[in-house]
């Protein structure tokens, strides 16, 4: 069998890259991250990037690895869900991500400001790393043609600034972490075109990276590995056998191996129902959505009716791919020249386009008899965790990515002839991209949290009242005192605690409640988050001692 090259004239025989040539693509992705969210980078240490909602439960996560006294805290945790605690193998930590911020926070400070800073610099920081991971895989697969470093650029900025990419970094640290999934997939094509051990390792660790990043990618990354099985199995009509079979399966079982500390405790629950949700046919890459404007679009306001009828969320649906690089992917296919690159980035980028799409295509909101994969990956154990479909479009973006690469140096072939014209299309491309409307929470510590800081006993804190968004917002407030609460929110739910079984209607009873489970204090919150009425408030004075208060908060002593 040959070599699975899929380079337009061949792969580069060697990896190395002129450090000039790195430190000048990463100061572009660089200046580019910070003219695009200059709105997020004057404000770093003052206000979280994205609106308020699973962004406080991401800055949370920051503080417990800056704070935690072992690897034992990233398993379980009574800091949340006071005082029964939970595990936190199914969590939404972004490993790599918290690690850095634990150690940056050794280094400077584990301060509020501080800890906030980090979050979002960390955040940021995912753009111009994924850009230069994609820059390498693609320079790479386009081999030694002229123009491949424009268009491993390009590749770069589709994979990184898509608006996709966008809405995870407002919304999900753990998702947003994607620049490891490039270096998979070049370690893993160099493994199998040199028949190398160490290149199997390398892919290995991305996929292992990948996964601690967001354990979605670890089952991506299985399924590219069945994609480029596929396309071996298309190109040389015959399928894989000896090291193209077996490496694979080597790379999926050390990574498996790798996890095993983390996945084994996953396994055991598998057949628990709650810790399976819905979203399998809910959060799904809508047909419709491929060509209308997100919200985070200049013209957003023309795909406003789209993402208002999607099943799901809007930053869950936003896999726009942009209408400029759909006209330059359909003039690329019209040219005639070998398009091997290109005809291997379409294929995968159907591929994961039929994963995001749920277990039936949907149209504009519109449910659709038509069957996809996952009506099948959705009834799987464990497989069916992967709740949320449409998040398969990191690999979509990184196909059209290498589709685009090659687009581009197809087009400086004829840039002789249309100079002015490919200059304009690639400034098309920039703009179609470019975010706006970026939305921030502005967060600082209450003064009132203050005498419950300077507690020193050990005991549990109740924020009421309690719900989904309103957990998120206790647990970044939880930062300020570093007090364990009653509530908080994982990213699934595994046991039952006090939270549970907390009476919200007679307090005498619920105040009993508390003194068995030494919960000393609760913060009665009445902010945008919080909703608290007046009768309601005259109720908990009755009952707790009211110790400090300002316009937005009640704080009580239970005993």
């Amino acid at each position: 069998m040959s070599t699975p090259s899929i380079a337009i004239e061949g792969s580069a025989q060697h990896m190395s890259l002129s450090l000039p040539r790195w430190l000048i693509t990463l100061t572009g992705f660089s200046a580019l991250t910070a003219l695009f969210f200059w709105p997020w980078v004057s404000h770093l240490s003052s206000a979280l990037i994205g609106p308020p909602e699973d962004n406080m439960q991401d800055f949370w996560n920051s503080w417990h690895a800056a704070t935690s006294s072992g690897w034992n805290d990233f398993f379980f945790t009574r800091q949340i869900r006071w005082p029964e605690g939970t595990p936190l193998y199914y969590h939404s930590f972004a490993y790599p991500q918290v690690f850095v911020v634990a150690v940056l926070a050794k280094l400077l400070s584990a301060d509020f400001a501080t800890l906030m800073a980090l979050q979002n610099i960390t955040q940021l920081a995912t753009f111009p790393l994924a850009a230069m991971t994609m820059f390498a895989l693609a320079r790479h697969l386009l081999g030694e043609v002229p123009g491949r470093d424009l268009g491993a650029a390009v590749a770069g900025f589709i994979f990184a600034f898509n608006p996709w990419h966008v809405a995870q970094v407002m919304h999900h640290a753990h998702v947003a972490g994607i620049e490891f999934l490039p270096l998979f997939v070049l370690f893993y094509l160099l493994a199998l075109e040199r028949r190398s051990w160490g290149w199997l390792v390398g892919a290995t660790a991305m996929q292992a990276l990948s996964a601690l990043s967001c354990w979605y990618f670890f089952f991506y990354a299985l399924y590219f590995m069945a994609f480029h099985l596929l396309y071996l199995r298309l190109r040389d009509k015959t399928w894989p056998r000896g090291w193209y079979l077996a490496m694979p399966a080597a790379c999926a079982a050390g990574c498996t191996l790798l996890l095993s500390p983390w996945l084994l405790p996953m396994l055991s629950s598998g057949g628990k129902s709650d810790v399976y949700y819905v979203g399998n046919n809910m959060f799904v890459a809508d047909l419709l959505a491929y060509v209308a404007f997100p919200p985070t679009h200049l013209l957003a306001r023309f795909g406003s009716g789209v993402y208002a009828a999607l099943t799901g969320n809007p930053w869950e649906g936003t896999v726009y791919l942009g209408l400029v690089n759909l006209a330059v992917l359909t003039w690329a296919l019209t040219r005639k020249t070998d398009r091997r690159l290109l005809a291997y980035a379409l294929g995968g980028m159907a591929f994961f386009m039929a994963i995001a799409s749920g277990e039936a295509l949907h149209v504009g909101g519109h449910v659709t008899p038509i069957h996809m994969p996952d009506i099948i990956l959705g009834k799987l154990p464990f497989f069916a965790n992967v709740r949320t479909p449409a998040r398969a479009m990191v690999l979509v973006y990184l196909f059209l990515g290498l589709a685009l690469a090659q687009a581009t140096v197809l087009a400086l072939r004829h840039r002789a002839k249309l100079p002015m014209v490919l200059t304009a299309v690639l400034m098309l491309m920039l703009i179609d991209f470019t975010p706006v409307s970026l939305a921030a929470t502005p967060v600082s510590c209450p003064a009132p949290l203050q005498v419950i800081a300077n507690d020193n006993t050990q005991f549990g804190v109740l924020d009421l009242p309690g719900g989904y968004e309103n957990g998120n917002a206790s647990m970044l407030l939880s930062a300020c005192h570093g007090k364990p609460i009653v509530q908080g929110e994982t990213s699934r739910k595994v046991g039952l605690s006090l939270a549970d079984r907390l009476e919200l209607r007679d307090l005498a009873t619920q105040k009993r409640q508390l003194q068995g489970a030494r919960v000393k204090y609760v913060v009665l919150h009445r902010n945008s988050q919080f909703q608290q009425t007046g009768d309601e408030m005259a109720r908990y004075a009755r009952t707790y001692r009211v110790l400090r208060q300002d316009r937005d908060m009640t704080v009580l002593k239970v005993y």
